[in-house]
């Protein structure tokens, strides 16, 4: 690789540049900054729950009714759930690594998707398994537990897979 050509910037773009310098100039005036990190981290996840619910409800509306079928009778919504769910990991990766952990190391490339990915299939377990104990063998109303238990679950444990696991500081450089 020639030396003498320029490093491209993996900083994603002029818009998230300009984006960014909008969220430190409203949190400097709120005096907030020092929460910048968590702070955005609430508004992306409010962003990743939007993405989710309008391609779910987008697809229920447009896709036909499969559940004439096997598989589809006990899932009737598993095309639906399972692609809101894959665009909601993809809008929140891209979020978090180019708004809320914009102090971490940008060039990890596929294997920082992965533990992404991962940590996200790791929590929906989680929750899938919160739900069976609360709502099956508890007996807990299953909005209570989809709403309040396992939104909670989701937001600490995947801000905690991601700053620990997925968008890791950037080492000093020696």
């Amino acid at each position: 690789m020639n030396q003498n050509l320029p490093q491209k910037k993996n900083d994603g773009g002029f818009l998230v540049r300009f984006i960014n310098k909008i969220i430190d100039v409203v949190l400097n005036a709120l005096h907030l900054s020092k929460y910048r990190e968590q702070i955005v981290y609430l508004f992306v996840g409010g962003g990743t729950t939007v993405v989710d619910w309008v391609v779910f409800a987008l697809l229920w509306a447009l896709l036909p009714d499969l559940s004439h079928l096997p598989f589809f009778s006990a899932f009737p919504n598993a095309i639906p759930y399972t692609a809101a769910w894959a665009a909601a990991v993809l809008f929140a990766f891209w979020a978090s690594k180019y708004f809320v952990f914009v102090e971490a190391e940008k060039a990890k490339g596929f294997s920082q998707f992965l533990k992404f990915v991962a940590s996200r299939v790791f929590t929906l377990l989680l929750c899938l398994g919160t739900e069976f104990v609360f709502v099956t063998l508890l007996h807990v109303n299953e909005l209570i537990v989809k709403y309040a238990i396992c939104t909670v679950l989701n937001i600490v444990i995947n801000y905690i897979t991601s700053k620990l696991l997925v968008f890791t500081k950037k080492k000093p450089e020696k």
